[in-house]
């Protein structure tokens, strides 16, 4: 008989809020327990994608569970992505996506 220690692996959909402003997208992941070096964000060909891995450690500081959270997001064409900020606090990843200048509403003055 043998102690092996079975490590367990589970892909979760993190919950998700998507808010739009006149300016902007504003994406929320709730990601508890992830460490900020153990998530990754990037967009290519229009797509979002965002991932993360957290670990859980039994009392012989082993990792017994690790917790893989992935969601993908099209993006729409007024997005700029060259202007993407993210910030993780308290669990929660936020990502915040600006609008290209051509879409954003424009006043107009009446003479």
């Amino acid at each position: 008989m043998t102690n092996e220690i079975s490590k367990s692996t589970f892909t979760i959909v993190p919950a998700v809020d998507i808010v739009e402003t006149p300016h902007t997208y504003v994406v929320k992941l709730d990601i508890p327990g992830a460490q900020k070096e153990k998530i990754s964000a990037a967009i290519e060909n229009n797509i979002l994608n965002v991932s993360a891995v957290v670990e859980r450690f039994n009392d012989d500081q082993e990792s017994d569970t690790v917790k893989e959270y992935k969601r993908e997001f099209s993006l729409a064409n007024d997005v700029d992505v060259s202007t993407v900020d993210a910030e993780y606090e308290n669990g929660v990843l936020q990502i915040t996506l600006k609008k290209k200048e051509q879409y954003l509403p424009k006043q107009i003055n009446i003479n």
